[in-house]
């Protein structure tokens, strides 16, 4: 199945209530790189500005879905978030199902070899470089890349 590839960056982001984990795509959508986490705080306007400078077309933020499919506390947060990015991004933004990529990206620093303190630092972008490379892999395979921009089933 071929499918049309939007040219432009994506950034993803890997939602949480201290730090925001960034990762971008290269222009032509194939790989994507882990950015410096940023603060919670300033959030939404940081993500803007660097999707504007950027050229952004899709922000992919993860979405933390239990392992059944149900929704937790930070499942609706992250929700939450990609619906208030929606109203001040000029870029689409879609949620991707992220289940187990912090614990994958924890996996992956600590099999680099990175010390505690590094993991700490880098575990979030390596989680949003690891969201995003599987939303730009799904685009490539041609897959339904938009299966989570709607609520998933087993919202309570």
């Amino acid at each position: 199945m071929t499918t049309s590839i939007m040219p432009g960056r994506c950034i993803g982001v890997d939602h949480g209530t201290v730090r925001i984990g960034l990762a971008v795509s290269d222009p032509s959508r194939t790989i994507a790189t882990p950015l410096p986490h940023i603060s919670a705080r300033d959030a939404l306007d940081e993500i803007t500005r660097i999707a504007t400078n950027m050229e952004v077309q899709e922000i992919v933020v993860g979405l933390p879905l239990n392992m059944d499919g149900s929704w937790s506390e930070s499942t609706h947060a992250a929700r939450d978030f990609a619906s208030t990015l929606r109203e001040t991004a000029d870029a689409k933004v879609i949620m991707w199902d992220e289940r187990l990529s912090t614990l994958e990206a924890t996996r992956a620093l600590r099999s680099s070899g990175a010390n505690r303190r590094r993991r700490k630092a880098r575990v979030d972008s390596t989680a949003a470089s690891l969201v995003l490379q599987s939303y730009l892999d799904s685009k490539m395979s041609g897959r339904d890349a938009d299966i989570l921009s709607s609520e998933p089933a087993g919202r309570p």
